[in-house]
């Protein structure tokens, strides 16, 4: 007798052979298994835009964990094991994240990882520099040292300074970063962790630099209109950075959103993205 059941999307039948391809197949399957909504209607649900929805779908680029398990909560899927599929796709990502609860927990919120889970991230590149470097230094809001060794700059970190200035570029990592417009922009927060700094970075491939603007803004989650806050706008950018926003807290969340001109029409590249 034929078997006309439907597997779990969730789960690769067999993970070595996974892809982001298949993974992209599964997601297109689930959302056929949920009666077909609309990229509109998923989109009012989850609060993912439309142009993000549709590149999750189409197997381009493996989206982000934030995107893949607000969809499959709107879409009915166990959050659980869609987490663990697409993290095992993500070499930045796997073995850092569990796949327990809170992984389920985050699917209401814009968050990808916490300043915490961040700083694991960053601590293996920043291992070595701090070994070598042997330097003492401050903290940002107190004259006592870092222990020796600790391989934090803080003394170089502010709030607006530019982060390729100082040698908080040497240890960053992308925190977040999602392709939106149909994949022709990438937005993303960059972590430093021996400065304890985030900033953001806004990339634009759509060949429509000339003449166009782009504008992206970083701010603390409990504060948005912190004076903390760092934003910048430049016109003729393929690629914009904003100033660096200190935040010595781990447990705190930064945030940042985006927009581009074209033709002189503002696209905003929402929704907000939060660590």
């Amino acid at each position: 007798m034929q078997d006309t059941s439907v597997p779990e999307p969730g789960r690769s039948p067999d993970a070595e052979a996974d892809s982001i391809a298949a993974f992209a197949e599964a997601l297109r399957d689930l959302r056929t298994a949920a009666g077909n909504p609309t990229l509109a209607a998923m989109s009012d649900r989850t609060g993912i835009s439309k142009s993000v929805i549709s590149v999750a779908l189409t197997g381009r680029v493996l989206p982000t964990e934030n995107t893949v398990l607000k969809l499959v909560d709107d879409l009915g899927g166990d959050l659980k094991e869609w987490r663990a599929r697409r993290n095992a796709l993500d070499p930045k990502h796997a073995g850092l994240v569990g796949t327990g609860d809170a992984g389920a927990e985050q699917a209401g919120g814009a968050r990808r990882f916490s300043l915490a889970q961040t700083v694991l991230i960053a601590a293996g590149a920043a291992a070595a520099a701090a070994l070598s470097s042997g330097l003492i230094v401050g903290s940002v809001n107190s004259a006592a040292p870092a222990e020796p060794g600790s391989g934090r700059h803080l003394s170089e970190a502010a709030n607006g300074i530019d982060p390729m200035l100082t040698a908080c570029r040497d240890d960053a990592v992308i925190a977040a970063s999602e392709a939106r417009l149909d994949n022709k922009v990438h937005v993303q927060l960059m972590y430093s962790n021996d400065c304890m700094a985030v900033w953001g970075r806004v990339t634009r491939y759509d060949n429509q630099t000339e003449g166009n603007t782009m504008s992206m803004r970083v701010w603390p989650l409990d504060d948005p209109q912190s004076d903390r806050a760092q934003s910048r706008t430049d016109i003729g950018l393929q690629s914009l950075y904003t100033p660096m926003l200190i935040e010595p807290d781990t447990a705190a969340r930064v945030c940042g959103q985006a927009t581009i001109t074209v033709d002189g029409k503002t696209e905003n590249l929402g929704p907000e993205m939060c660590i």
